[in-house]
Parts: structure tokens; C-alpha cells; sequence
């Protein structure tokens, strides 16, 4: 069995990963228990936060499989990755196994051969990447008692209390849209990397897909018109958006370099004005 993997999008960097062989052979026996005995690997180069990060071809099937050294800040995402993964099957590859072992954690999946979605304009992917956030902003949401930071508590220290409450909301969001958690077989798109899951009102994530278009040379009217596919786009209000551009430039402001910061804060500014004149 050959591994097609997904490279990595250009101008991609990340740190060196560890590959399968090299992995900590106890680590690897728990991974196996689940998988079956592996006869191919090929490291997985997308994702920023990842020691170690494989497909894993065995006489079953093809896995995808990831994982952080304890003491790694990711090992908190790889947790909150774990808690959604039981209401995303629909839109996501299927978690079989959380392991934690030997100063390692690791979670194992279905591997779906795809690579990366194109955003750019014309793209054949958009269709299917539309159907996705579709799809995503009418997941039922978590059960209340599952352990889901909120957007608005993440933007906090950028809006005054009426402002977050426009932020307020119960729908599971991805919030990181990026083309490295996007993937395309062509026929429809896989959303990937829980990591940063949370709580909020369902438009926010077509919003950020909005900026991720802008990111890839739409124009914002174009990025917008695009968005009204997802029907949660057109209940939005001037001051929900005005809201979260707020918070977004302020917080780029406050943590980003200063060319970062600019760059992104045009995307968002252009968005609030595109969204006032519809």
C-alpha cells in the first residue's frame, strides 16, 4: 500500500517531526493495538503543533495518526480535540483511540485521502467547502456539561460586556478555518484539527472562512456574496460583525507584529464595510 499524503501548502514551515519508526515503541504497540500491525508510514507535514504526526498504512486500512510530548501546550488541544470528536463524525474523520503513554499523548484516526482545499478564487473547491461550513454551523451542539472554552471569554480583554454578548452563543465552532484543516477529495470537504473548538453563535466560523478567502485573493465583496450560501450568514447584524472585527483588530494589535497586525486588520475592516453596505 502506497500513502498518498497531502504536502504541505507552500511557503509552509514547521519544526522537524519525529517519524513513525523513531516513535517510542510502547507508544507505537498502543497505536498498533488499535490499527493493526503497520506496513507503510509517511510523515504528515501540515499543522503547526505536532511532534510527531504519520499516515499509517496496515493490511485494514489507511490512519492518520498525531501526537505531543507531555509538558507540550498541545496536549491541551489534543484534549479538547478528543471532546469534540464524538459531535463531528459528520464533517470529520472519526477518532478511534486517545493514548496516553510514556510521555506521550496521541490520538489515532481514519485516514481520508484528500489534500489540502484551494481557496483561491474560481476554485472547484469552494462548492465543496460551502457544503462543509453549511454543514458545520448546524451541528447540534455539545451536551452543556462538556467542557468548551467560549469565544467570548477568549476575546474579553478587547470588548466591553455588551459587545461580547453579541459573541455569546451555543453552537460548536472550529474557529480555525485555515486551508491546512480544510480537505478536499473533490467531492466534498473534510473539517479537520478540533484543537481550538468553542462555544459561540454559528456565524463566526463563515466569518472566518470569509477572511481565509480574502487571505487567498477575493476581493471582500466576493468573500461575502460567497458566505451567503450558509444560510446563519444573512441573520447576522452590522453590530455582531462590527463586534468581532473589534475584538480581532484589537487583539492583532495587541499580539502580533505591527506588518502582521496591519495586514490582517485591513482584511477585517474591509469585511465590516462590505458587510454594512449589503
Amino acid at each position: 500500500m502506497t500513502l498518498r499524503v497531502p504536502p504541505p501548502p507552500p511557503g509552509f514551515q514547521t519544526a522537524p517531526r519525529i517519524p513513525w519508526p523513531d516513535l517510542h515503541p510502547e507508544v507505537r504497540a498502543c497505536v498498533e493495538e488499535t490499527v493493526g500491525a503497520v506496513g507503510d508510514s509517511a510523515t504528515v507535514w501540515a499543522g503547526y503543533s505536532c511532534d510527531f504526526a504519520s499516515a499509517l498504512g496496515t493490511s485494514s486500512g489507511s490512519f492518520f495518526v498525531k501526537g505531543v510530548r507531555h509538558g507540550h501546550p498541545a496536549v491541551a488541544q489534543q484534549y479538547v480535540e478528543a471532546t469534540v470528536a464524538p459531535y463531528v463524525t459528520e464533517l470529520s474523520p472519526r477518532l478511534l483511540r486517545h493514548i496516553s503513554t510514556c510521555g506521550w499523548d496521541v490520538l489515532v484516526f481514519e485516514y481520508v485521502e484528500a489534500r489540502h482545499a484551494d481557496l483561491s478564487p474560481g476554485s472547484a473547491d469552494l462548492p465543496c467547502v460551502a457544503d462543509a461550513l453549511r454543514r458545520l454551523t448546524t451541528l447540534p451542539p455539545p451536551d452543556a456539561d462538556v467542557p468548551l472554552e467560549r469565544v467570548s471569554d477568549r476575546l474579553a480583554d478587547y470588548l466591553d460586556a455588551t459587545a461580547l454578548r453579541l459573541l455569546d452563543g451555543e453552537s460548536l465552532l472550529h474557529t480555525d478555518l485555515n486551508p491546512h484543516n480544510l480537505l478536499s477529495c473533490g467531492k466534498r470537504a473534510y473539517v479537520v484539527d478540533w484543537a481550538t473548538a468553542a462555544r459561540g453563535p454559528a456565524w463566526l466560523d463563515v466569518a472566518h472562512a470569509v477572511l481565509r478567502l480574502m487571505e487567498h485573493g477575493h476581493t471582500a465583496a466576493d468573500a461575502e456574496a460567497w458566505a451567503r450560501q450558509v444560510p446563519c450568514w444573512s441573520e447576522v447584524s452590522a453590530a455582531e460583525i462590527d463586534a468581532l472585527v473589534t475584538a480581532h483588530v484589537r487583539a492583532w494589535w495587541a499580539l502580533a507584529e505591527p506588518d502582521d497586525a496591519r495586514r490582517c486588520s485591513a482584511r477585517l475592516i474591509a469585511l465590516g464595510g462590505v458587510n454594512r453596505a449589503r
